[in-house]
């Protein structure tokens, strides 16, 4: 259930600052923002896996929102990454 909803939010955030829908631009642009790589990325967009707590803490301070929210353990997007 968290993976799928932290998917979600990351896909929304993703939209939301102008990164491309199509599959393969959308894992390149992710892996190279927070350097992890392709197959890493590609399983965070797909829901198959959470990220560990430092790159869930980059992506956060680069997505601009919050850990808890963006896992779904909040609905405060906003606040203390």
């Amino acid at each position: 259930m968290l993976n799928k909803r932290f998917s979600e939010r990351l896909n929304k955030e993703l939209d939301n600052i102008g990164v491309p829908e199509a599959t393969a631009e959308r894992i390149e642009i992710l892996s190279k923002l927070i350097k992890i790589p392709k197959f890493k990325a590609e399983a965070l967009l797909n829901g198959i896996t959470i990220p560990d707590e430092a790159v869930l803490k980059t992506l956060a301070q680069e997505l601009e929102v919050n850990v808890d929210w963006l896992i779904g353990k909040s609905d405060s997007k906003s606040g203390a990454h």
